[in-house]
Parts: structure tokens; sequence; C-alpha cells
């Protein structure tokens, strides 16, 4: 897959309308073409119809057909690395600093001076507003030679200006060292899921010994915030939980004992008490969490609920799933109530999306399926639904389907499954999703089984799919752990009731 194919597979739904209305100006046969080619790529698989799109377009494969194909894609690309850079000019305020000393460029090659440097002073203010302390060089350049020509420049306090900005890219220079060296010492350790393997904190006392020009980094506040927050996402990225839980309680026990602490950075206080939390959490530590839900809960107040409209979704949530984990449903749901009441969380649309979903598991692991039907419907058609990831999207229409099976909607299921495959074509065919199709491949045959009244050998299938595939890791995105619920319908008991009895045999 080359880089115009990599570039339409990731675009959003605002920016594939916003290249399709620039494109739909334009009348031209060749416009047409282009559109063409950009929606047969969209649609996926395009290397296996590519030939056939080469014919549509220029009816043959002769090699003039495949010179005039090869500059459509190139223009293809061309125009929508345009229309990225003017759809997200007003979007990316990072990009604006930059088009501005384009401006200023070009007018000060047509000798409008007067006019370059306006447009220089408003790069100057967004480059200052954002750090962007490399722009600003470039910036402070452009002035000192316009200070030549007949512009009114301060050119003392542009270099003055130059001197306190070249300081500040050598601090940024130094951090992006400090910080490029510690992720590639993390990325060599060999990390074993959920288990402690090569020490962390041991690497870092390592790396810090070896950086001794650099030793101020580590040292201030900032410093150690960058390396936290780079660390902390690289562990995580790994599903090194173990080690993620022990570097964060040594960062925050830092922190504190050094009271680096305050009103200006009590977010990284609250991030540091969630993902140790979530950590925990991956780890089975059930009563730790216990623990520490009530210290987060505290932090959330202080600075009188600073961060709270923030935060708080989060402690909400860790407490349910861990009510949930300890076989507490009853609390879990007083605790989801007790969410929706708080005015701060429900004002925020993406805090709600996450609550129902809490909800639809609360009301799945009940067995009380005709409200899990509801709210899983409500999820599927909430306005924040296509801002979650694609996989979790993915994951929750299958648990749709499930949700929707069991509360006996036969017919609707079967349509539903049908537009899931439409929906997800490109995922189905990725070896990734292979445990993913098989389950929903079992819970379609046991819809059809329910519609014409016959039996499924579900035994079997069970069986085939545990020889097949891993077991699932309890919390992963999959929503329900499909071998579990696969095992409850065997034994015919409650998913929750199964899935208990995987967290004790996890914990053991």
């Amino acid at each position: 897959m080359d880089i115009l194919e990599r570039i339409i597979e990731n675009l959003t739904s605002d920016e594939v309308r916003r290249f399709k209305i620039l494109s739909n100006r334009f009348k031209a046969d060749e416009e047409k073409k282009l559109l063409i080619l950009f929606d047969a790529i969209r649609a996926g698989g395009f290397k296996e119809i590519e030939e056939d799109v080469v014919h549509q377009l220029y009816e043959g494969k002769s090699a003039k057909s495949k010179n005039n194909y090869y500059r459509l894609r190139n223009k293809l690309l061309s125009n929508l690395e345009k229309s990225l850079l003017f759809y997200h000019f007003n979007y990316k305020n990072t990009i604006e600093s930059y088009s501005f000393i384009q401006l200023a460029t070009l007018f000060k090659e047509r000798g409008i001076y007067r006019e370059a440097y306006h447009y220089l002073k408003k790069s100057e203010r967004v480059a200052t507003k954002y750090d962007q302390f490399n722009v600003l060089e470039v910036i402070y350049d452009e002035m000192v030679q316009l200070a030549s020509r007949d512009v009114d420049v301060d050119i003392a306090a542009i270099v003055a200006k130059r001197k306190a900005n070249l300081k500040k890219i050598e601090i940024q220079r130094s951090s992006s060292e400090v910080l490029g060296t510690i992720l590639q010492q993390i990325r060599k350790l060999n990390f074993s899921r959920g288990k402690q393997s090569q020490s962390v904190i041991q690497m870092l006392e390592k790396t810090k010994a070896q950086l001794e020009e650099h030793e101020h980094i580590f040292a201030s506040a900032s410093g150690k915030e960058a390396i936290y927050k780079a660390v902390s996402t690289i562990l995580f990225k790994k599903g090194a939980y173990r080690d993620l839980e022990e570097y964060i309680l040594k960062t925050f026990e830092e922190f504190e004992s050094a009271d680096l602490f305050d009103r200006n950075n009590h977010s990284t206080r609250l991030l540091m008490r969630t993902w140790r939390i979530n950590s925990l959490a991956k780890l089975l530590e059930i009563q730790e969490v216990h623990q520490q839900l009530p210290l987060l809960w505290k932090e959330l107040g202080m600075y009188s609920r600073q961060n709270f409209n923030e935060y708080a979704v989060y402690y909400f949530r860790a407490k349910i799933l861990n009510d949930s984990f300890m076989g507490n449903l009853d609390e879990a749901g007083e605790t989801l109530k007790e969410a929706f009441r708080t005015k701060e969380l429900t004002q925020s649309s993406l805090n709600e999306l996450y609550l129902l979903l809490s909800q639809a598991d609360i009301y799945f692991s009940q067995e009380v399926f005709a409200q899990a039907f509801e709210t899983i419907r409500q999820i599927l058609s909430h306005p924040k639904f296509s801002s979650l990831d694609v996989a979790v999207q993915f994951y929750l229409h299958i648990f749709e389907l499930v949700i929707s099976y069991e509360a006996k909607n036969f017919g609707y299921t079967d349509t539903r499954y049908a537009q899931f495959r439409k929906k997800y074509k490109r995922m189905l065919k990725d070896e990734e999703y292979a445990h993913a199709l098989r389950f929903v491949d079992i819970i379609m045959r046991l819809n059809v089984a329910a519609i014409e009244g016959k039996k499924v050998f579900i035994k079997s299938a069970y069986r085939h799919f545990k020889e097949d595939f891993p077991p699932s890791e309890i919390g992963d995105t999959e929503t329900i752990m499909y071998e579990v619920y696969l095992r409850a319908k065997v034994e015919g008991k409650s998913y929750y009731e199964a899935f208990q009895e995987e967290i004790l045999k996890a914990m053991e």
C-alpha cells in the first residue's frame, strides 16, 4: 500500500466530504476520473481491482493508459494534500503559522514589504501562543532581512526576542534528546503482558547516569512530567501493566516528596492516579483498586474541583467496573445512577456515551436484555459514536448482535448482520479479527436456528473456537469475552456467572 492509499484510508468523514465538495466544483472529465479513483481506493481491497479500474478509466491496458493512470494518481495525491491543508487551516492552529509565513514570502517576492511584515507578525503571534520555537526562528530571520527594506522594523527588539527564543530551542532540543533516548531504550525492553520482566525504573536510572549533561531535565517538574507521559504511553501500548503500575507509583511518590504537585499541574496528578487504577484493574488487583478509588475522588475535589469535569468520568467508570469484578452488580448500577445525576459529567456528550457503554454492560450482565437492547441502540446512534476508535465501533456492533439475539429480536439481528458485514468487510478480511468473525458466525448460526426452530451443536463450536484462538484478556476492547460467552451457553449458565468464574481463576 503506497502513500496515496494510506492517506485515503485514514481520512475522516469530514475530510472526505470537504475533498468531494472541492472536487465537485469542477466538471472536467479528469476531475470525474479523480473521484472514481478516489472512491475505488476508499472502498478497500484496491490492489485486487486496480487493473479493472485502469480499464474503466482509460478503456485499455496500453503503456499510454498506464502513464495516464499514474499521472491521475499523482494529481489525486496533490489535490488531497491541498484539500487537507485548506480544510485544517481553520482547525489546526499549528498549521496557521506556516500559512502566514507563506503569505509573507509571497508578498516579499513581489516587493510588497510592509504587507510581508504584517503577515510575519501574525505568524509570530500564533507561533508564540503554541510554543513553535523553530517556527519563530524562521520568522525572526525573515524579519531581520526585512529590516534592510523600507519597513519600520525594531531590529533591537527582534534580536532580543531571537536570543530568548534560541535558549528555548536549546532546552527543547535537550528535552527531545532525553525523551528520544528513553523511548528507544524502552522499546528495546522485552515486556511480557501483565508480568514484570525487565525493570523500567532501573533502565531510567541507567539512562539518567548516561545523560549527565541533561540532569536538569530529570530534576525539573516539566522534565519529569514530559518523561512520565512518554514512558507511560509506551508501557500502556505494550500492555506492560505491572511495569506501568510500578513506574507510576514511584513517580507519584517522587512528585509528592519533592512537593511538585500544584494547581498548575493538577491534571497530571489526576492522570497518574487514573492510569495507576486502570493498570491495577488490568492486573485484577481488585482490592487495591477499591482502596485507590476514594483517593481519586478526594483529589477530584481539590482546587475547587478544578479538573472535575475532565476526570470524574474515569472515576465512575473505574468504580463501576471494579464493582462488577467484585460481583456487586447492584452497587455498580447505583454508581452509574450517581454518575448520570452528576451534572458536570452529562454536560459532555462523550462522557454520556461512556456511561451508556457501562449501562449496556450492566443490563447485559443482569440479563435484562430488553433494556440492554435499547441502550446499545442509543450507543450506536449517539452523535459521538463515530469518534470512537474503529476497532471499538467494530466490537460494539458485535455486542449489538449478541444483545439483539438474546433479546429474541431475531429478524433485527439478521438485518444488522448483513449491514455489519458490508460496513466492516475490510476488517473481516484481516487475520487480527478472525476470532471475532468466527464468533459472529456462531451467533448467527444460533440466530438462524432460533428462527427455524432447529438446534445448534454449540459444544462443538465452543471446542473448536477454544482450539483455534487464544483466550481473551479480561477488560479488552471486545466488551464481552467470546469464549466465556460460549462456555456459558454450553454449561447453561449466565454470562456474568461464567465471567465471575473467569476472574476468580485469573486471580489464583
